[in-house]
């Protein structure tokens, strides 16, 4: 391919390693140097973006900053660390991201040092939350936990993390961002479908654990369900065949065109056949063939709402439903009380923008359930709470065209005001912008912000909606398809009440409101 000219922080990054760079950064500002323009992209490398919104507005005074959960957990002392930072720094905005992680906004350049020494006594860090390098990896939130898990996948999760943090100069500056999926959940909760590379446990006939191996899933504008490479993976091969795709990637990956550079369309380019058997001429040896597709749980049953027994004897793991990712500073230092005063184990986050607490006493399991309920965190959600999940929205970000989380808060509310008797699962995506942070793209009903016209001609803040999405492996899952109807943001309750009545009223012989969606036909 041709040569692209390089800028020069595109130059830096080729020739140094982001992470050195944007250190060196942190200390002038330290002193007093202000931050250069060419280098504040630099900063997603500790996982930092400057709040830019919609009208392409940027206050540098503020950005937003993602914390990295290596396994999704944080323990008691980290979880008290996090409620700190967003109440002191953080203005009381604390988000759960659908990668089981932490944003918070706000912060402050001058700030910086003391969030990093409170992260750094409790084993935190931002390093690669973000940016061009391995993002954090998705694994099930009760890892080590669950008694009905096929395997800890946790452990394999951190090992894969540690060695390319370890390996930073390595793996830090890739084409694009590098998603991984490592599961040993018996619900398949770490959504390995959408994932550039994942490992999905299973037990063969012999009874010994394996990993399903997928390759190139992703969503944004180019989505794409996972490929099965028709290979099984044993528990010790998992890191050598994640690395083995980060190098692929990181050396034949496109870095002249970033709409092109993610694995998936290296994968398409070169065919599944010769990618697997560049995996395997990397690390050396030959995987297992692997025909068949283990049995994979669809995605309205991939939750771990309510108290549950764990492995660990007398304990137990609650899993509690926020209102659309977002959590009140307060009511995060609240929980954190909480779990102190029953000496929980910590804060899990799952992939739908909920959370478990973990490491309860069997006998203070109710209680603890009972106090986090009362703050406005249901252990048995309504469908709607339980499965809403939104963006940041034009509030922060440049590419959001409406305002979707305080917006979707209310959504919530008043969908479960309005239909207090629908009780199926349903997944609802509020997007700010097509490239659907939100994952509209799988979801039951996915509305993707849009400028709409309303009865007096006025261009007013809208949504396209898309309909029947679903993961299920590569057999069973499907990307959302575009019904071509646009509805006003003020209109969208309705909108959802409206298909409820027409199912109740005829099914058009489906046996669930998500085939239903599936099948409909709206009117435009």
């Amino acid at each position: 391919m041709a040569e692209k000219e390089l800028s020069a922080v595109e130059q830096l990054k080729a020739s140094r390693n982001p992470l050195h760079v944007i250190e060196d950064m942190f200390k002038e500002a330290q002193e007093g140097i202000p931050l250069s323009d060419e280098y504040i992209g630099l900063l997603k490398w500790y996982g930092m973006y400057p709040h830019i919104n919609a009208d392409e507005t940027e206050d540098k005074k503020y950005f937003m900053k993602r914390i990295k959960l290596t396994d999704t957990k944080m323990n008691q002392e980290q979880l008290a660390v996090m409620a700190k930072i967003g109440l002191e720094y953080a203005q009381g905005l604390v988000d759960i991201t659908d990668r089981q992680n932490i944003q918070f906004h706000y912060i402050q350049i001058k700030d910086i040092p003391a969030i990093f020494k409170l992260l750094d006594s409790v084993g935190l860090t931002s390093r690669m939350a973000s940016g061009d390098g391995p993002r954090p990896i998705m694994t099930s939130p009760v890892g080590g936990i669950d008694a009905e898990e096929i395997i800890d996948a946790s452990i394999l999760a951190r090992e894969v993390d540690t060695y390319f943090d370890e390996n930073e100069d390595r793996f830090c500056n890739f084409p694009r961002k590098y998603k991984i999926g490592i599961s040993g959940c018996s619900r398949h909760s770490a959504a390995h479908e959408i994932q550039d590379v994942a490992f999905t446990a299973f037990k063969n006939e012999s009874g010994d654990v394996l990993f399903d191996l997928t390759l190139a899933g992703g969503l944004s504008k180019s989505k794409q369900i996972a490929l099965r490479a028709k290979k099984y993976v044993k528990p010790e091969q998992v890191k050598d065949v994640a690395v083995a795709c980060a190098e692929i990637f990181r050396d034949y990956g496109n870095r002249a065109n970033r709409n092109k550079a993610r694995v998936r369309h290296l994968v398409n380019e070169w065919g599944l056949e010769k990618f697997v058997a560049e995996i395997e001429k990397v690390i050396g040896y030959k995987l297992e063939d692997g025909l068949e597709e283990p049995a994979i749980t669809p995605l309205e049953n991939r939750n771990h709402f309510g108290i549950h027994k764990a492995k660990q004897e007398g304990e137990s793991f609650i899993g509690f439903a926020t209102n659309s990712g977002r959590v009140d500073g307060e009511d995060f230092k609240l929980i954190s009380d909480i779990c102190n005063k029953y000496n929980a184990g910590g804060m899990a986050l799952t992939s739908t923008q909920n959370f478990i607490i973990y490491g309860v006493k069997d006998q203070d399991a109710q209680a603890l359930a009972d106090e986090i309920d009362a703050l406005g965190y249901p252990y048995a959600p309504t469908p709607f709470r339980a499965r809403l999940q939104s963006c940041t929205g034009r509030e922060f970000c440049k590419f959001g065209i409406t305002e979707t989380k305080e917006y979707a808060k209310k959504v919530v509310l008043e969908l479960e005001e309005k239909n207090p008797n629908f009780t199926e699962t349903v997944m609802i995506a509020i997007s700010g912008c097509g490239n659907g942070c939100s994952h509209p793209q799988i979801s039951d009903i996915g509305f993707v912000g849009t400028k709409v016209r309303d009865e007096e001609g006025k261009r007013v803040e809208g949504y396209d909606v898309l309909l029947g999405g679903q993961l299920q492996g590569e057999k069973g899952s499907r990307i959302a398809h575009k019904t071509g109807v646009k509805v006003e943001a003020s209109k969208l309750v309705d909108f959802v009440g409206n298909l409820i009545a027409s199912y109740e009223n005829d099914n058009l012989g489906q046996n669930s409101f998500r085939e239903y969606l599936n099948t409909v036909e709206l009117e435009k």
